[in-house]
């Protein structure tokens, strides 16, 4: 079967929230994926759905990844503390680790793009030390992540976990209670919070079919115009 790969290395800075040193410890980092479309009729489907794909996966790691503030359920009481107003994104994994990080990051992307489109692999390089890890995964969902929100705790806001999730999220957190729950969701669904982390996607899904009336294999559409709308949601909810 043919298909043709597309790669791509994107710089990210992350923040990564060290209890010990009572620091936010920044780490650059080059983050490359190869994404892949196969199965689909005709070469002009192929590359809109690789398009898709690569530009939803772009967004990701330019808009909302970059300069985040990683951290692990354990410190999300830190988070709410002393960040709950910065516009910080908020990156949460089950526990601290490269290997972790790049293994949710495969999971996400393959979860926002298209039914035909796969991401093969996720590289993440250390700038300062040089060091290096790959996550490839030719299965797909076979990760070991957690395949519930109870992660996170027991009254989850989200019914699954942002890696799971078509949205642009990478946060989640639960309530003390499921009175506490109950409110939260119910202001998310106020807020059109769900509509509002698709909208990009939605917007970037139009502006490809629109532009690629009879695209070349592997041709790139620009979204630079989509991506100063600045669609994203910054809301977090506010524990009552």
């Amino acid at each position: 079967m043919k298909s043709l790969r597309l790669h791509k290395m994107i710089p990210v800075k992350l923040l990564f929230v060290n209890t010990e040193a009572r620091m936010l410890e920044q780490k650059d980092y080059e983050i490359e994926f190869s994404i892949h479309t196969e199965g689909v009729a005709g070469m002009s489907e192929g590359a809109i759905s690789q398009n898709k794909g690569f530009q939803k996966i772009s967004y990701m790691l330019n808009d909302i990844i970059n300069e985040s503030i990683v951290y692990a359920p354990e410190q999300t009481h830190l988070m709410e503390k002393y960040f709950a107003d910065y516009d910080n994104n908020f990156f949460v994994i089950p526990m601290i680790s490269e290997t972790m990080l790049i293994e949710c990051l495969h999971c996400k992307f393959n979860t926002i793009v298209d039914e035909n489109t796969y991401v093969d692999f996720i590289s993440l390089k250390d700038k300062a030390s040089n060091l290096g890890y790959t996550y490839l995964n030719d299965e797909h969902g076979d990760y070991d992540l957690p395949v519930d929100n109870t992660w996170i705790g027991e009254f989850p806001f989200w019914n699954r976990p942002w890696w799971e999730r078509y949205d642009s999220t990478t946060f989640d957190n639960s309530g003390k209670d499921e009175i506490e729950q109950e409110v939260v969701i119910q202001d998310r669904e106020e807020k059109q919070v769900d509509r509002l982390t698709t909208m990009i996607f939605d917007e970037i899904d139009k502006s490809i079919e629109a532009s690629l009336g009879e695209p070349k294999s592997g041709e790139i559409v620009d979204i630079e115009e989509i991506r100063k709308k600045k669609i994203k949601a910054k809301w977090k909810p506010t524990l009552v």
